[in-house]
C-alpha cells in the first residue's frame, strides 16, 4: 500500500505548503469535472483526497506518522476525503474551506512510568543494549511508614505557634516580624524521634535498572514495553512495585553537532580545495556511519550541494527506507603554502588577468 506522502508525491518532512501545493496541483489534474466519468481518475481524486485530509491536518498527520494506515482504517477514516474535507457549498475542500476533524494523538498509556534512552544518530542505525533506570517509593523498612513515633512534642523553635517572631532594626527602631517556622512546618509541634532511616518521610527511594536491546531503525519517541526489550527474566519486572505495570521506554535521539536533523534527513557542510571544486575528484565525507568516498563533478561552485542516497535515518516500516545526507560544499583556503605551490598559483593567477 503506498503511504499518503506517495500518493501526494512529496517527502515524510515535506511543509504543509508544500502538501497544500501538491495535493492542487493532483485535485486539479483528476478532479471528476476535468475528468469526467473515467472510474480510474475517479478513484485517483479519492486517493488524493484522502491523503490530503489526514496530512493537512497537524493532528492527523502527527498520529498517521506514529502509526500509519491502520489508524485510519475504520469506518470514519475511510469518508474523511468526503466528510471531514466537504464544504458546506459542496466544494471538495481545495479552496481551504473543509472542516477538519481531529483525533487525538495515541501515544504511551497515561498511567505508566517512563524511561528514556538515548540514542545518538549512528546508534538508531544497528540493534544496542543500553541501560535505562527509575525510580520507586518503598515503605521505610525501620519506621513502616510511620515517619517517627507517634509521640509529638512542642517545637522549641516557635514554642507551638507554628510561627516564628524576630526583631528587625529599621532606621534606628526595632521592627517586630513573624514568619512561617521552618522547623514544625508551621504545625507547632515535631515528632518527639525522627526515624534516621528515612529520615521522617516514611518512605525511601528505590532505584531499578534494567538492560534493555533496542531494535535496529528506531526513531524519535517511538516506545517500547519494557518487557518486550528487557534483557533480563520478566518475573524481575514483575517484582516492580506498580499498580498498573505499565513500564515504557521512550527513545530520544541526540543531536549531532555535524549534522543538522530534518525529519529522517541528515544536512552537513564540507569544506572542499579550490582545485577539487574546478577540476573535479574524489573526496572522503563523513556520515553517521563513517567516511564514504563521493566523486564530485569539474566545475562545482561553492555552496553547491550533493546528495548521498539512503545515509539518513531509517524511517519506520510503515513509511519505508531511509532519508537521505545532503551535503553543502564550502571552498577551503589553504594556509602556509610552499614556494612551489605560489609560483604554481601565481601563474594561474596572470593567466586569469590576460584573459580580461
Amino acid at each position: 500500500m503506498k503511504s499518503y506522502y506517495e500518493i501526494l508525491g512529496v517527502e515524510p518532512d515535506a511543509t504543509q505548503n508544500q502538501i497544500k501545493k501538491a495535493y492542487r496541483k493532483l485535485a486539479k489534474k483528476y478532479h471528476p469535472d476535468s475528468g469526467g466519468s473515467d472510474p480510474a481518475s475517479n478513484a485517483r481524486f479519492q486517493e488524493i483526497s484522502e491523503a490530503y485530509a489526514v496530512l493537512s491536518d497537524p493532528d492527523l498527520r502527527s498520529k498517521y506518522d506514529y502509526l500509519g494506515h491502520e489508524a485510519f482504517q475504520s469506518s470514519g477514516a475511510q469518508r474523511s476525503a468526503s466528510a471531514d474535507y466537504e464544504t458546506e457549498d459542496g466544494h471538495c475542500g481545495a479552496c481551504d474551506m473543509g472542516r477538519k476533524k481531529k483525533d487525538e494523538d495515541e501515544g504511551p498509556p497515561p498511567k505508566s512510568i517512563r524511561m528514556a534512552v538515548h540514542l545518538t544518530l549512528a546508534e538508531t542505525l544497528k540493534e544496542i543494549v543500553k541501560t535505562v533506570s527509575f525510580y520507586t517509593k518503598e515503605q521505610c523498612p525501620r519506621c513502616q511508614g510511620e515517619h517517627a513515633k507517634i509521640q509529638y512534642v512542642e517545637c522549641p523553635v516557635c514554642n507551638g505557634k507554628g510561627r516564628r517572631v524576630y526583631f528587625e532594626n529599621n532606621w534606628g527602631y526595632k521592627v517586630r516580624q513573624e514568619v512561617f517556622c521552618n522547623t514544625c512546618r508551621g504545625k507547632g509541634k515535631i515528632p518527639e524521634e525522627i526515624c534516621p532511616e528515612c529520615l521522617g518521610l516514611g518512605y525511601k527511594e528505590k532505584k531499578w535498572e534494567f538492560q534493555v536491546k533496542i531494535p535496529a531503525g528506531s526513531y524519535e519517541r517511538q516506545y517500547f514495553l519494557l518487557e518486550d526489550i528487557a534483557c533480563c527474566d520478566k518475573e524481575e519486572i514483575d517484582r516492580v512495585p506498580h499498580e498498573d505495570k505499565n513500564l515504557i521506554v521512550i527513545v530520544l535521539v541526540d543531536e549531532d553537532p555535524k549534522f543538522e536533523r530534518k525529519g529522517y534527513h541528515l544536512y552537513s557542510t564540507y569544506d572542499v580545495d579550490y582545485a577539487t571544486l574546478v577540476l573535479g575528484g574524489k573526496v572522503k565525507i563523513p556520515t553517521i556511519e563513517g567516511d564514504v568516498w563521493h566523486e564530485i563533478p569539474e566545475g562545482m561552485q561553492m555552496g553547491s550541494r550533493i546528495q548521498l542516497l539512503n545515509r539518513g535515518l531509517i524511517r519506520p516500516k510503515k513509511m519505508g527506507g531511509r532519508g537521505d545526507q545532503y551535503v553543502t560544499l564550502n571552498i577551503r583556503i589553504p594556509r602556509n603554502l610552499t614556494a612551489q605551490q605560489k609560483r604554481a598559483l601565481k601563474e594561474y593567477q596572470k593567466t586569469l588577468q590576460a584573459d580580461r
